[in-house]
């Protein structure tokens, strides 16, 4: 079994990625998926990053792909999705891609959704949610191939 942790859009809150390894020191990846705003790697050491709409001071990639117990995983922000018909983008990327689970956040809002066989998890933000939401982030277990996802209420300790 492995255990993923799946943060996104901290905007320059830069204790709150320090804050969320240490709260789930025990996982086995450690994913963010953008609009860290840090200027500085260090920062992001241990974690699997990508770009997001705000991230201009690391040369990150726009997208990445994990394979963790035969589930192939995408790892994107999600600004390029838009407002209106995102969950059929969505699905196209990762039928383009051949994953069945997405990684995202840009919406600042948390959600866990399946449909038809693909799994769409957005971890919110931990320091700026919207929609209501609490800050947050994720964890996600891979057990043989089955997923299982929680999200999970996040506190600034400093």
């Amino acid at each position: 079994m492995k255990k993923i942790v799946v943060m996104s859009d901290n905007h320059g809150y830069q204790d709150s990625i320090k804050q969320v390894y240490e709260l789930e020191s025990d996982a086995d990846y450690y994913i963010h998926c953008g609009d860290s705003e840090t200027h500085r790697s260090q920062d992001l050491n241990g974690w699997i990053c990508v770009s997001g709409n705000n991230d201009w001071g690391l040369d990150l990639p726009r997208q990445s792909i994990l394979e963790i117990e035969g589930l192939k995983c995408l790892i994107t922000h999600g600004q390029f999705f838009g407002y209106f018909n995102k969950e059929v983008k969505m699905k196209e990327l990762l039928e383009q891609n051949d994953c069945t689970v997405l990684f995202s956040g840009h919406t600042h809002m948390p959600s866990i959704e399946e449909e038809d066989g693909y799994i769409f998890i957005n971890p919110g933000s931990t320091n700026l949610p919207r929609g209501g939401s609490h800050p947050s982030y994720a964890v996600v277990y891979i057990d043989k191939g089955k997923l299982t996802a929680e999200i999970k209420k996040f506190k600034m300790k400093y």
